[in-house]
């Protein structure tokens, strides 16, 4: 069973540090101290400590612009995998300006999470009368959580303000940080808190580290991630990637990167508790909205049924009225036959036992076609014909318990341990141009699901073999979050978006291989242009 422990209800009130946002004449990233909780006077004991971090984590699904709605679909929508909602229209034809107010609202709720995260970590490092262990624990947390924020922030918008102390009084808005600066501040976080967060519910000095909150092996994980990211958006910025061009300011090589990937994968791999699933029957097991925070994710947005403590995740990507979320929209993103045909194996078991092959709502029946890329749908009352839907839903985000739009406890998978095993292949054969160095990793997330047709990478080109990792990473981390960073760091965008898209509506070029700053903030902000 899924486990929600106070700290998750406490999320709903602990915003205490999140000043009010102003929306006229002032940067996003200033802040008026008139607007906001005293934390001078606020951090003074480790029960102080505890809520901010808890208020800190609370800013990840606090506005609809972060995890708990938009920012979801703005990364589905603009990947290669199928169609989101209208409002995204911009982000699948690859036409979003710098007014566009789905990114006005992401950048708006990272930064004010931001903000609490370097409250956590400015202030508790003074609070008098605290467990020192249970103090870098917190410091951890926050790091991770700051370290996470700016993650997705310079890959989704390249060069960004980079702050990391509080706000003083009349500070004016900074300037754009070169991506080396940004990815230095996250590497450092992550570090610090692979060093001091715990492990998996993992108790010191009568504190236990409860479930849900980051994690050793969270932090080396997304480290691994930071890494091969780096790594691939400089290799394909080297080749010529126009759209990773930002990337050339590293001065590192792709390979000294790909290393320390590895590095950071095997520390991840050897934590306690994190494990593979051992056949197709537990696999499917490993999404149900009930079994949150298992062995195989390493860290999830948490969510709960409890009111102002879900989100949206199950209403965006289940069939609307179907009975498999809570009320309202519903349908948002779905896979596109195209996708589905050309760009992953279809009759792999990872995707045909988490997708939705049947399910009703007010009027009709919807069986999955023999194409299995739509649904043949029939009038329930009669069972005549009522044509075929071409798109297909996921089952990863099922939630039959929600009521509501908003009372989903289905968490999202920042990262999960599958992503790891991927990685690490990965950098393994770019390291050694090796494509049979990212046989073992593969296969043994093939063999847990019962395939026998194990990967080989024998006398595949490097090329070759980034088209079969592509296809492999878009088949087990399908609609997860990953597809749209995947494609940008590999330098195939335009390539893989054409496929799906056609000549037209896929065409993408260097410019879209970020959102643009919004208006917003560059129009208040002097130092940037």
């Amino acid at each position: 069973m899924k486990t929600i422990d106070i700290n998750k209800i406490k999320f709903i009130g602990l915003l205490l540090f999140s000043s009010i946002v102003v929306t006229s004449c002032e940067s996003f990233l200033e802040e008026d101290p008139l607007n906001q909780v005293d934390i001078n006077s606020f951090y003074q004991n480790e029960s102080d400590a505890l809520a901010g971090l808890t208020g800190a984590y609370a800013q990840l699904k606090s506005g609809n612009g972060y995890y708990r709605q938009q920012f979801l679909s703005n990364l589905y929508a603009s990947s290669d995998q199928g169609q989101s909602s209208f409002n995204h229209r911009d982000f699948r034809f690859g036409t979003i300006t710098n007014s566009e107010p789905l990114i006005e609202r992401t950048w708006i709720d990272v930064y004010t999470a931001i903000k609490d995260a370097n409250n956590v970590i400015a202030r508790v490092p003074e609070v008098p009368e605290i467990d020192e262990e249970l103090r870098l624990r917190i410091l951890g947390e926050a790091r991770f959580l700051r370290a996470l924020h700016y993650f997705n922030l310079v890959r989704c918008y390249g060069e960004v303000p980079l702050r990391t102390t509080p706000v003083k009084p009349g500070e004016k808005g900074l300037p754009l940080s070169p991506v080396e600066d940004i990815y230095n501040v996250i590497i450092e976080d992550l570090e610090y808190a692979g060093q001091n967060c715990w492990g998996y519910n993992e108790t010191r000095n009568g504190g236990t580290n409860n479930i849900g909150r980051v994690t050793k092996a969270a932090a080396h994980a997304m480290l691994a991630k930071v890494y091969v990211q780096m790594a691939s958006s400089l290799r394909t910025a080297q080749d010529g990637q126009a759209g990773n061009e930002i990337y050339l300011t590293l001065t590192e090589s792709p390979n000294f990167y790909y290393q320390k990937a590895i590095e950071q994968a095997d520390i991840a791999l050897q934590q306690p508790f994190y494990r593979l699933v051992t056949d197709l029957s537990e696999y499917e097991t490993i999404f149900d909205a009930k079994n949150g925070n298992n062995f195989e994710m390493l860290f999830d947005i948490q969510g709960a049924s409890i009111a102002g403590e879900g989100t949206a995740v199950s209403n965006l990507f289940s069939p609307q009225n179907s009975g498999l979320a809570g009320g309202g929209f519903g349908g948002v993103n779905r896979l596109q036959p195209q996708y589905i045909n050309q760009s992953i194996n279809k009759n792999d078991p990872r995707y045909l036992n988490s997708i939705i092959d049947f399910y009703q709502d007010e009027t009709n029946t919807y069986e999955l076609g023999p194409g299995l890329t739509g649904y043949i749908r029939t009038v329930t009352a009669t069972g005549a014909p009522a044509g075929n839907l071409s798109r297909v839903f996921t089952k990863k985000y099922i939630d039959t318990d929600a009521t509501t739009e908003y009372t989903s406890q289905q968490n999202w998978h920042v990262i999960r341990l599958a992503d790891v095993y991927l990685l690490r292949a990965e950098a393994l054969a770019e390291l050694n141009q090796d494509p049979t160095q990212a046989n073992a990793d593969i296969n043994m997330l093939r063999a847990r699901v019962g395939m026998t047709n194990l990967f080989d990478g024998t006398g595949l080109t490097m090329d070759q073999f980034r088209e079969e990792l592509l296809s492999e990473r878009g088949v087990e981390l399908y609609m997860e979050g990953h597809r749209w960073f995947d494609l940008t760091r590999m330098g195939v965008y335009d390539e893989y978006c054409r496929r799906t898209y056609g000549n037209n509506v896929g065409a993408r070029d260097a410019e879209d291989y970020t959102w643009p700053i919004p208006l917003i903030e560059s129009s208040a902000n002097d130092n940037i242009d």
